[in-house]
């Protein structure tokens, strides 16, 4: 009797073991991507805080470009911060963060600074130098005991469990054309100023919100979280995206020479704001090198 396998039960055998390996990687992938796996908490080396986190924010400049000399001066204060990260979380420990506001700047901050992490340590590289996002997704950091990319803790923590749209305009994309990184970190009793704050400043921005003619020129932001916006509005999501921006634009363009204004949006596309074309632009994942700036 021969007991050797038929080679057609070879290959069957052959082909479920590879189906078997790739759902194992694939599985392995999306838990990664989306922060559903856990991570070594190590013990805190002193009260969780943000004073290592400002020390490396006091090189942004003004326009939101970085000083990437000063930050790699200063590398070690953010790579304390980082650290930090890993030892506490309002997952881990809610006693820490009794309030909404509290959990909320501890997540913005911590996205933040891992996205600014990840740019000191790809210097001169930047967001453009990643294909297909993967600058968000590539790489997982351990935060709280759970190992997250930036990906997974926008997605999943900071759009997941706060329904405030303005928190789009606070998350730092590492890119001249996204959300200005602020000089300071969030902190929870100064929270909703500093939201609206980071909203005004992104629509006060020209590469963000544009007039021209009866077209409104949008940074693709607003399509992408467009249901946000529009679920914030009290028409709900029946509104229109303009009236969101309509709320956050300055009244003059004194500090911003050159933006446009609510009286602007107003004449353009009338009381409704229903008589303008929405035309939605790219975003510039131009590094935000203040040196590179100042050459230009």
């Amino acid at each position: 009797m021969n007991a050797s396998v038929p080679p057609r039960h070879r290959s069957r055998w052959f082909a479920v073991a590879v189906l078997a390996v790739l759902l194992a990687l694939g599985t392995g992938a999306w838990l990664y991507v989306h922060g559903a796996l856990p991570a070594p908490v190590p013990e805190a080396a002193g009260p969780f805080g943000y004073a290592d986190y400002a020390q490396a924010l006091n090189h942004v400049r003004p326009s939101g470009d970085l000083d990437f000399e000063g930050l790699q001066r200063d590398r070690a204060a953010l790579e304390r911060f980082v650290a930090s990260l890993a030892a506490v979380s309002p997952h881990r420990q809610p006693e820490l963060f009794p309030s909404p506001q509290e959990g909320l700047a501890y997540w913005i901050n911590a996205y933040n600074a891992l996205v600014l992490m990840q740019l000191v340590e790809r210097h001169p590289d930047g967001v453009e130098a990643s294909w297909f996002g993967r600058f968000y997704w590539g790489r997982a950091w351990p935060v709280g005991g759970e190992r997250l990319t930036p990906w997974a803790l926008e997605q999943r923590v900071l759009l997941g469990e706060y329904a405030d749209p303005r928190v789009n305009f606070a998350l730092f994309r590492g890119t001249r054309g996204g959300p200005r990184l602020d000089g300071a970190p969030y902190q929870p009793e100064f929270l909703d100023a500093q939201l609206n704050d980071a909203s005004r400043r992104y629509m006060g921005d020209a590469r963000h919100v544009k007039l021209e003619d009866h077209t409104v020129h949008l940074a693709r932001l607003f399509e992408e979280r467009k249901q946000d916006f529009l679920a914030a509005l009290p028409e709900g999501r029946g509104g229109n995206v303009l009236q969101f921006v309509w709320a956050f634009l300055p009244d003059t363009c004194e500090e911003r020479p050159g933006c446009d204004t609510r009286g602007d949006l107003d004449r353009a596309c009338g009381p409704q704001l229903d008589k303008c074309r929405v035309d939605f632009i790219p975003e510039d994942t131009s590094l935000p090198d203040a040196e590179t700036a100042a050459r230009r």
